[in-house]
Order: C-alpha cells, then structure tokens, then sequence
C-alpha cells in the first residue's frame, strides 16, 4: 500500500467528516440535528463509501479498503472528537458501534457497485449528498416517544423500618461507598444524597448528583416501611451543561426520567428485598438501541444506589 494515497484519503475523508459535524451540530441549521437518522446511519455510510471509492481508484481494490477502512474511518475521528473535548466520552461509546457498522455497509455496496458498473463516481456523488437530503424529509415528522421501565433489586439483611429509614432520605454519599461501574468510569455523575423537606405524600426530594446535578422529586405514594414513590423533574436549563453530553442531556427532548419508586418486601428469615423502578422517556427514530443503552446506564446507576443502601442497612443492623 502506497502511503501517499492514504494520506490523501485520510486528509479528504477527514474534511469531509469535520464539515458534516460542524454541519449537524450548528444551532443555525435546524434540519440537520446529530441525535438523528441523518447522522448516525446515513452519514457514516456515505463516509465508508468515500473510503472505499478513494481508496480503490487512488491505491487499488482490495478487502481493506472494502471493509477495514471504512469502519475504522469512523473510529478515529470518534476517538479524536472524544480527545479534542468535542464530545463527550459516554456519547463517544455510545455512536461508535452503530457508526462504524453503517460505514463499513456503506464501503460493501461501494465495493459491489464499483465490481459491476463503472458508475463510481455518479453513485459517489449520490452517497455525498444523501444525509443532507434524508435529514429534511426526516424532519417533517415527529419522532417517537416510548417510555420504559428499569427495575433493580437488591437482598438486605435488616429489617423494613431499618430499610425505609435509609430510602426516604439518603445521606451524603462518600466515592468509597460507591462500587466500582463503567459508569462513571465513563463521566456519569455520580448520585451525591438524597434530602426531602417533611414526611408525607407531598413532600420534596432533592437528589444531587455531581457536578452540581439535581432532580426535583415530589412524593406521590408514602407508606412507611413498605413503599415510596416519587415524580422527578429534571431542567435541561438548570443542570450545567457540563454534567452531560448536550445531546443526551436528562430532561432535555431526547431523554427524560419520569418517575422512580422504591418497595420494600419483608421475608420470614428477617431478610428484605429492596426493589427500585423508574421510568424513563425516549425520543429518538432509533428508541431499540438508544434504549438498551439507556437501561445499560440506568441499571448500573439504579444497583449502585441500592448497594449504598444495603450496605447502611446491614451496618446499622449488626
């Protein structure tokens, strides 16, 4: 392999994958959006067709430029945009699989149609132009909301008065109480305490989580050493926008937790189970993956919660 044809390519699929993104992320061009269909299987595709195209008419055909290079076309500059603080680590590991999969469909149709026809450059130019001309068409309806319910659960050995006295309210939480989850590895707020301002349905929870994250929760169900239930409100506007992805952000038109309920379920042995839910929103045209995500996240999030606990439970009862 000739060096100076890849240096080309990667300096022309580079451009071309810089001005897209600078593209989709600008607040001027509403009908292009990153969290989209546009951006996340069309672009990519026509990337890995590029890298193909260019790598088969400067260098020669082969199965690196068919297959290798085009989804590696796509891990690079997640890797670089994740370096250079443009996005942020969570959403980097979260769009590099599906990225690097519709570009390596996008160099496979390019290797077939430059093995059958010589019409490269025609289908080329189609490749170029087809994200900015599904995004607006994508655009003109709504996406999808679809909520979900994440449910964890965890063994205490203490009693249900032992356990309600460590849900209603959490006290501040140490790193150290905290066990070790890819997570916050990954730049997830880690949760912080839990206060409310008096007994009863009714009543206001404030969660904090870091970097001066908080959830508004508001009481709906009190009943002592058996259940607790709690609406959340999350605004997109007074989290910083440095606690999250901008494209990811809790409450904000993508994303949202609606809810969460702790119950406690006493057993005969003097052990209970702890169970916490909530329920969250999607908005997204791709809910099926953006959704295993999200449980991913929440149940790590959800368990870690309920590990503190138990293991405050379990303190206060030896």
């Amino acid at each position: 392999m000739n060096r100076r044809p890849l240096l080309i390519i990667a300096l022309i699929v580079s451009a071309h994958a810089l001005a897209s993104w600078l593209a989709f992320s600008s607040r001027r061009l509403e009908w292009l959006q990153i969290v989209s269909v546009s951006f996340i299987y069309t672009l990519p595709c026509s990337v890995g067709a590029l890298v193909c195209f260019l790598g088969c008419k400067l260098d020669r055909p082969s199965h690196f430029w068919a297959y290798f290079a085009p989804a590696l076309s796509m891990f690079l500059p997640g890797l670089c945009s994740w370096l250079l603080w443009m996005e942020a680590l969570l959403c980097v590991v979260v769009a590099t699989p599906v990225l690097m999969f519709m570009a390596f469909v996008g160099g496979l149709i390019m290797s077939l149609i430059l093995k059958r026809a010589d019409r490269g450059r025609l289908s080329m130019t189609f490749f170029v132009l087809l994200p900015y001309a599904v995004s607006p068409i994508k655009q003109m309806w709504q996406a999808p909301h679809e909520t979900r319910v994440m449910r964890n659960a965890v063994t205490i050995k203490a009693s249900p008065q032992t356990v309600w006295d460590q849900i209603y309210q959490v006290p501040a939480i140490q790193k150290s109480e905290l066990p070790a989850q890819w997570i916050y590895v990954i730049g997830f707020p880690r949760p912080l305490a839990a206060v409310i301002d008096r007994q009863g349905v009714g009543g206001r929870r404030h969660a904090t989580f870091e970097r001066d994250v908080s959830f508004f929760e508001v009481v709906t169900t009190w009943e002592p050493r058996h259940k607790l239930s709690f609406t959340i409100k999350a605004d997109p506007d007074f989290i910083p926008h440095t606690a999250f992805d901008r494209h990811i952000i809790v409450g904000g038109r993508f994303y949202d937790v609606l809810d969460g309920t702790y119950e406690i379920e006493p057993h005969s042995d003097g052990t209970c189970i702890l169970h916490l839910s909530s329920t969250h929103r999607l908005s997204t045209r791709f809910n099926s993956y953006a959704g295993w995500w999200s449980e991913w996240v929440m149940n790590q999030i959800q368990g870690s919660i309920l590990e503190v606990i138990r293991k405050r439970c379990e303190a206060r009862a030896s």
